[in-house]
C-alpha cells in the first residue's frame, strides 16, 4: 500500500513538473546586422521563417526596466504565442501560446507582470515562473487594446464579441488590476461606428480613443479621436485629425504621426513633421521623438525614403537614423506603417522588418544627438 502511495506521488510531481515546463526558451538568435546611419550597432534578434504580426506602434513592449521585450508571432500553424525577448542574452521564452488571446497586451508598472487579454477575464501573468492570476470581468467578451494608467492602477481595454470569428467591437471599458470598478465608458451603436481603436491613457484620469465606420472606414471625422474623462464622465473630440498617435510622457501634447504634426490637447497645432508622415513615437525625455515615414507621402527620391527619423521638439533638424528595408506595401492607404518603439530610457529602438522575407526584430543604438 505504502509503495502505491509512493507511485502515486511520483506520478503526481512528474505531471506537475510537466507542466510547469510548457514555457520553452529557445537559444538566443541575436546578431550583429549593420551599422546605422549615424554609426551605431544595429542588432537583429529574431530570424524565424514563421515571424509574423511582431509588435503594434502602442503600447511600448519594452519592460520597464528595459531589459525584455514582449512579442507576438504565429510561427505558421495559426497558434497565438507571445514571447519575451532577454535583450542582454538574446534568449527567447514563451510566455504563452493559446488559439487566441486578447492583442495588444501591455506590462504591469513594476515589470513583473504582462496582462493580456482572454474571453471575460483579462490574465496577469508574472514573468518570472509564467503564474497567472486571473483578473475576472462581468461580460463574455473578448479583451483586447490594454492599456496601463501611469499610476499602473487601472487599464483600458476593449471588448470583442467571443461568438464570432471576426472583430466585432462592443464596449470601451476600465477596470481597476485587482479586478474592482469595472466600467463601460463608451458603447458602439452599429449604425455609424463599428470599431473602437488606441485606448490611451493621457494621464490618470484621462482617455483617449478612436472609433471607426464599417469595414475599418477610417476616413474623415473617423480620424478625429475622443478625450474622455473618468471624474467627470465628459466627452470630447478633437477639430482636427489625429491618427496613429502617441501621447507625449508629460500628458500634454499628441504625436499625430499619419498627419505630420504635434497637437495639444485643444486640438492647436504645435509643430509640423516637414512632410514626413507615418508611425511615430516619443521619447522618454519629452523632446525626442521618431517617424517612419514610408513611402507616402515620402518619395523614392526622398533622403528620408525606407528611413527612421529622428526628430526633436525643441529644433528643426530632421536625422536619419537607420534605413528599416521593410519590403511591404507601406503607404498609408495601407494602413500598415513600419512599427517602431524607444525603449524607456530612450537609448535604443527596436523596429521590425521584413528585409529577410519575413519579420523579424532589429535594435538600433540612438546616439546623443547635439541638435
Amino acid at each position: 500500500m505504502k509503495r502505491r502511495i509512493s507511485l502515486i506521488i511520483s506520478f503526481l510531481l512528474i505531471i506537475a513538473f510537466l507542466s510547469g515546463c510548457t514555457n520553452k526558451t529557445y537559444p538566443s538568435e541575436m546578431v550583429f546586422n549593420k551599422k546605422s546611419d549615424l554609426g551605431t550597432n544595429v542588432i537583429r534578434f529574431t530570424s524565424d521563417s514563421a515571424n509574423d504580426d511582431i509588435f503594434y506602434q502602442n503600447p511600448n513592449f519594452f519592460s520597464p526596466d528595459d531589459s525584455k521585450f514582449l512579442f507576438r508571432s504565429q510561427r505558421g500553424d495559426g497558434r497565438y504565442r507571445l514571447y519575451l525577448l532577454d535583450l542582454y542574452s538574446g534568449n527567447i521564452s514563451l510566455l504563452r501560446e493559446d488559439t487566441s488571446f486578447g492583442w495588444m497586451p501591455t506590462w504591469s508598472k513594476d515589470g513583473k507582470e504582462v496582462y493580456v487579454g482572454h474571453v471575460g477575464k483579462i490574465l496577469a501573468i508574472e514573468i518570472e515562473n509564467f503564474k497567472e492570476r486571473i483578473i475576472e470581468l462581468p461580460s463574455d467578451s473578448w479583451i483586447t487594446f490594454l492599456d496601463l494608467s501611469p499610476s499602473g492602477d487601472k487599464l483600458v481595454f476593449v471588448e470583442e464579441d467571443s461568438r464570432f470569428l471576426v472583430d466585432t467591437h462592443k464596449i470601451l471599458s476600465v477596470v481597476h488590476i485587482d479586478g474592482t470598478g469595472y466600467r463601460q465608458i463608451y458603447i458602439l451603436d452599429h449604425e455609424n461606428e463599428f470599431y473602437l481603436d488606441h485606448p490611451f491613457f493621457v494621464d490618470e484620469n484621462t482617455i483617449l480613443f478612436m472609433t471607426r465606420g464599417k469595414n475599418r472606414d477610417f476616413t474623415g471625422d473617423f480620424n478625429k479621436p475622443y478625450l474622455f474623462n473618468l471624474d467627470t464622465g465628459n466627452f470630447t473630440r478633437f477639430p482636427i485629425c489625429c491618427s496613429h498617435y502617441d501621447v507625449h510622457p508629460n500628458g500634454d501634447k499628441i504625436l499625430c504621426a499619419s498627419e505630420g504634426y504635434i497637437i495639444d490637447l485643444d486640438g492647436n497645432i504645435l509643430k509640423e513633421t516637414y512632410g514626413i508622415r507615418g508611425h511615430g513615437v516619443w521619447s522618454s525625455d519629452g523632446d525626442t521623438f521618431l517617424m517612419t515615414g514610408d513611402p507616402v507621402p515620402v518619395t523614392e527620391d526622398s533622403q528620408y525614403f525606407g528611413k527612421i527619423t529622428i526628430m526633436k521638439l525643441s529644433t528643426n533638424e530632421i536625422y536619419n537614423l537607420v534605413s528599416h528595408e521593410n519590403t511591404y506595401d507601406s503607404s498609408l492607404s495601407a494602413h500598415i506603417q513600419p512599427n517602431a518603439h524607444f525603449s524607456r530610457d530612450g537609448k535604443y529602438i527596436i523596429y521590425q522588418s521584413d528585409r529577410n522575407g519575413n519579420l523579424d526584430l532589429f535594435l538600433v543604438e540612438v546616439p546623443n544627438l547635439k541638435i
